[in-house]
This record gives structure tokens, C-alpha cells and sequence, in this order.
């Protein structure tokens, strides 16, 4: 047997024995709430954590919720318990409509739309365990191309699928004129952001100043030797209110991650007219066309192929706000709308 049958068997036996059985009691308890009529959509719920509030997942909830045409509101709970009622639901991770499902059962009796980010599988959320659950949702929306390619590969229904690039303000993230700026990345720390990169960039362009805005950096292993450097600053937590005026002083904005469904930053920043340097993954490849509105590496690039690379952005003379005004928060909730009520 080849490794990967035999983690997937794995895979497989460790989803029946511990949570099938959840999701299975939770469909036989659904049997007893109604169904919602096939387009009455009277409230909309979007669903998010608690501690989702002041990061990019909590501003994609209220944004979307706000410019939703539906009646509309967010609701933020760490356990995804205890569920306003409502006629549809939207997740803004693809594992907490997981767990709402064994928390309230009744969403299953309603209309369920479902962000999938990136692949993230673990022991608990395994590939199996949320392949199960996304195929009892009525839409997945995938953030890229290949994220959708990349489900129905492993098992999730075609028809259930959308690539739907989410949004971001046009009003909120404003536009600046481009001088001599600062470098900037935008993050929380993950190990699949690439911080070796990020932090062989800084000491090799000396030259330039780096911002980066984010949390949890503290928990990377040479974060001291980041921290340390003369041309570096980090802005730790800082509230998403303050995002725009930072952007503003972003000339050029770096995301050097191994794997991304989008990231929602890349396109912050180009709407504040930052110019972008990004590797190939996520949207990125969608939104950024080569040497035009920026440029993009390798997942696998080392700092000597980027570095070149920013110093062409700040050459770069077009204006890259204009190429992504079509991606708002109010276009992308109306999309989203369109899906609850045809879906």
C-alpha cells in the first residue's frame, strides 16, 4: 500500500470513529426544524468568531454584511454555538460551518454558504472530515482558480462550487500618490507566510525601510533578528482602522507566502495604490498582471530574485488602484446575495 492510501485510510477510519457519528446524530435532529422556503431569505446571518472581531476575518463579516441587500447582520461567537435563527448562513471559514453543523443542527435545514480560504487540513479538520461537511453546503465559494480545482479533485460536488475574488473598500482604502515609501507586508505570523524570506529580504535591502502590520510575530523563531534590524519596524495588533494610513506610507507591498486563497491584504494594498511584488499563489496570479500593475515570483524564490524585483516597482508609474475597483465590498455582497437567493 502506497503512503498515501495509507493515510488516507487513516484519514478516513479516524473521521468515522470520532466525529461521523456528530454530524450523523446532527442530520437525524435537523428532521424536526422546517425548511426555508426556496427563495425567502427574510434574515441573513455571517457567522464569525469572537476573536475574529478585530482581524481580517471579522471586517469581511460586517463589510459583507453591511452592503448585503438581505436583512443582514454578523454574529460572533468563539464556540459557534448558540446560532441567531435565520434563513441562510455565511461562513467566513470553511471549518466553522464544521462545527456549526454538530453545534445547531437547524442550519442544515437552511440555506448555507460556505468561504473556503486555503487548504489547511489537520488531525481534526482532515481533508476527509471537510470535504464531508462542504458537501452539505448549497455554495462553496473558492477566493481563486485553483483553490476550485483543487476541491473537486479531492471530492467536493462541482456544482456546489463559485470563484469569487472577496472584496475590499474603495472608500476605506484610499488612494496615495507614490514617492519614496516604505516596503510593507501585512500578516498574522504563519509558518506558510514564509518569514525566512520576509526577513532575508530586510538585511539584504538595506536601503529600504519594511513595515510590517500583523500579530503573533513574537512566535516566529528569529523574530529577535527581525526585530533587531535598523531598517525594520513592526506593528504589533494594531487596529484595522488604522490600515488605510498606513498603506499610505506603502509604495511597494511584498507577499512572499508558500500558499494563500487570496491574501485579503494584496488587494487592500492595491487599492491604496501600493505596487504589489507577490508570489504565485492565491489570487494573486487573478489580480496582478506582470510588470504592469506589479510583479510576481515563485513560491520559491530566494530574496535575490525578489529584491530585483522591488526596485522595478518603484519605478513602476501606473496606477494601481484603478485595476482593482471592480473588487468591492459592495459588489462582492451582492454577489453573495445572488447566491443565497438562487442557489
Amino acid at each position: 500500500m502506497s503512503r498515501t492510501k495509507e493515510k488516507n485510510l487513516k484519514e478516513n477510519l479516524y473521521f468515522i470513529m470520532f466525529h461521523k457519528w456528530k454530524y450523523l446524530w446532527a442530520i437525524f435532529c435537523s428532521k424536526f426544524y422546517s425548511v426555508s422556503a426556496s427563495k425567502s431569505i427574510e434574515k441573513l446571518v455571517y457567522v464569525a468568531r469572537e476573536k475574529d472581531k478585530e482581524w481580517i476575518f471579522g471586517a469581511k463579516v460586517r463589510r459583507l454584511s453591511k452592503y448585503s441587500s438581505l436583512n443582514a447582520e454578523t454574529y460572533f461567537h468563539d464556540k459557534l454555538r448558540n446560532l441567531p435563527k435565520a434563513d441562510g448562513y455565511f461562513y467566513i471559514y470553511q471549518n466553522y460551518f464544521c462545527r456549526c453543523i454538530r453545534s445547531t443542527p437547524s442550519v442544515l435545514r437552511k440555506k448555507n454558504v460556505v468561504m473556503f480560504t486555503h487548504p489547511n487540513w489537520s488531525k481534526k479538520y482532515s481533508k476527509t472530515h471537510v470535504v464531508w461537511c462542504l458537501n452539505k453546503a448549497d455554495v462553496i465559494i473558492c477566493l481563486n482558480s485553483e483553490i476550485k480545482t483543487t476541491l473537486i479533485e479531492i471530492g467536493v460536488k462541482p456544482n456546489l462550487l463559485k470563484v469569487l475574488h472577496i472584496g475590499t473598500s474603495s472608500t476605506f482604502f484610499y488612494n496615495h500618490n507614490r514617492s519614496h515609501g516604505v516596503v510593507g507586508f501585512c500578516s498574522s505570523f504563519h509558518v506558510r507566510k514564509n518569514p525566512d524570506l520576509m526577513l532575508d529580504i530586510v538585511k539584504n535591502l538595506p536601503e529600504r525601510t519594511f513595515y510590517l502590520i500583523g500579530r503573533n510575530w513574537e512566535l516566529y523563531e528569529k523574530f529577535d533578528e527581525l526585530l533587531s534590524l535598523p531598517n525594520f519596524k513592526y506593528y504589533n495588533d494594531v487596529a484595522y482602522e488604522s490600515y488605510p494610513d498606513l498603506y499610505n506610507e506603502i509604495d511597494v507591498f511584498v507577499s512572499p507566502s508558500l500558499l494563500e486563497g487570496g491574501p485579503v491584504p494584496i488587494l487592500e494594498a492595491m487599492m491604496s495604490n501600493c505596487v504589489p511584488v507577490a508570489s504565485k499563489t492565491g489570487y494573486c496570479t487573478d489580480l496582478i498582471k506582470h510588470g504592469e500593475n506589479g510583479f510576481l515570483f515563485e513560491v520559491d524564490a530566494t530574496y535575490a530574485e525578489v529584491i530585483p524585483l522591488i526596485e522595478k516597482a518603484y519605478a513602476l508609474k501606473a496606477n494601481i488602484r484603478e485595476t482593482v475597483l471592480p473588487y468591492t465590498w459592495e459588489n462582492c455582497s451582492k454577489t453573495i446575495d445572488g447566491y443565497f437567493l438562487n442557489s
